[in-house]
């Protein structure tokens, strides 16, 4: 790369305008550009891409985004940058998928992920997904149509739902039993580690605790206070820590009366759905 004098005034560098971002004291600490949706930031001999590929390569995230085309969007980047992009860094990575699904309906079923309750995610000031914040990663799912029609004014023609894992520290992938090993670029584009990324992101919506679906007509009183208790997290997470003995029998009740009554039917097709979408994207 080649070494290029501090200025304070934009310049021009391989076809981009980049801008300084100035500290307090008036001195520039680094340059910013934009090139089709992604943010690029030049510091020091650092340089650093973050936002969607695939809006980079196809102006949105809302439809299908395969395999090849991420091969494509990637060689494309790597002739329009001053590096060798497959040699980059990966520090965090997101991946989703989108289905055509009644999205409250979704939503409506979840209820925490290893114990957290989900925080509403607004758009106008009003509730359109749910997002869990975990310490490596986050999980969210919302409305894919109301959010390109209230954030880009374009209308879908059907009702969409988006499912996301953004890992924020790297090393979430790269330790474990189940470690992908995510380093490089050029990790994200192998194609068995992309189906281990693929799984990984399907793991994660089965490990959501889901509301189930149950006919309280069927159950007792003693039973419907038992589905209650286990519908709020906070009531449920004080009878584990106050009553662990309790919280254990009761637990392994809830799990026998969810069996014996639950009707997965809708929740088998979500899955059904996601999987679907995902090995579209694997074969394509």
């Amino acid at each position: 790369m080649e070494v290029m004098k501090e200025t304070n005034k934009p310049f021009e560098w391989y076809g981009l305008l980049w801008k300084p971002r100035f500290n307090k004291f008036g001195f520039p600490t680094a340059y910013y550009s934009e090139l089709n949706n992604l943010n690029i930031t030049l510091r020091g001999s650092e340089l650093t891409v973050t936002n969607s590929l695939q809006k980079f390569y196809m102006e949105n995230n809302y439809d299908s985004f395969t395999y090849s085309q991420v091969v494509e969007a990637f060689e494309s980047l790597n002739n329009l940058l001053p590096f060798n992009i497959y040699a980059a860094t990966v520090k965090k990575v997101a991946m989703g998928v989108v289905i055509q699904e009644d999205s409250n309906q979704v939503l409506n079923t979840w209820l925490s992920f290893i114990n957290k309750k989900p925080f509403t995610m607004l758009s106008k000031n009003k509730p359109y997904g749910l997002k869990y914040f975990l310490t490596d990663y986050t999980i969210k799912g919302y409305n894919k149509t109301t959010e390109v029609k209230d954030h880009n004014n374009i209308k879908l023609n059907s009702e969409s739902f988006r499912f996301e894992v953004e890992v924020k520290k790297i090393n979430n992938l790269n330790n474990g039993k189940d470690r992908i090993g995510i380093h490089t670029v050029q990790d994200l584009i192998d194609p068995i580690k992309y189906q281990k990324l693929a799984n990984y992101l399907i793991d994660k919506y089965h490990k959501i605790a889901k509301k189930p679906i149950i006919n309280l007509n069927l159950t007792s009183l003693k039973e419907k206070r038992l589905i209650a208790a286990f519908k709020d997290i906070e009531v449920l997470n004080s009878i584990k820590k106050n009553h662990p003995d309790s919280y254990k029998k009761d637990r392994k009740e809830y799990k026998c009366l969810t069996n014996k009554l639950d009707d997965s039917t809708f929740q088998n097709q979500v899955i059904n759905k996601l999987n679907q979408q995902i090995q579209f994207s694997i074969n394509n």
